[in-house]
């Protein structure tokens, strides 16, 4: 059987290499995910769209142990803003820009491939809700 998989150079931007060579040698276990993330890309805001919102889509999941980088926004160029979580550090976790080429430089780092769409601050709560105050889409 063959299985119908295609990675754009768009959506290729955005995963990391390591990771990229493991979904391309393996079409059948990746066709889902990948259409999942080309989706993903599709309706992921241009930077400052999101301005002044309550609360922020997080549109990519980017992780290794205790580092999480949540996106937002993506020009489709290289440049992304969203929230990040170095090592599980909330007291010096922040919302910024980050370079598509330098997250996909970091080899330990992937791309969630099964995120659920959600709001960045309810994925925060979620995970610490300690630190994070609840989001009013959870009220």
């Amino acid at each position: 059987m063959k299985i119908d998989f295609e990675i754009t150079n768009e959506l290729a931007t955005i995963i990391p290499r390591s990771q990229l060579l493991v979904t391309a040698a393996n079409p059948e276990s990746y066709a889902e995910p990948i259409e999942r993330l080309a989706r993903q890309l599709e309706k992921c805001p241009r930077l400052y769209e999101t301005n002044g919102k309550d609360e922020h889509p997080a549109i990519f999941h980017y992780f290794y142990g205790g580092t999480d980088i949540f996106i937002c926004e993506y020009d489709r160029e290289d440049t992304m803003f969203g929230y990040t979580i170095l090592n599980n550090d909330l007291v010096n976790s922040e919302w910024g820009y980050t370079s598509v080429s330098e997250i996909c430089r970091i080899a330990p780092l992937n791309i969630d491939y099964w995120f659920e769409e959600q709001t960045i601050e309810t994925a925060l709560y979620q995970r610490n809700p300690d630190y994070f105050k609840k989001p009013k889409s959870l009220d």
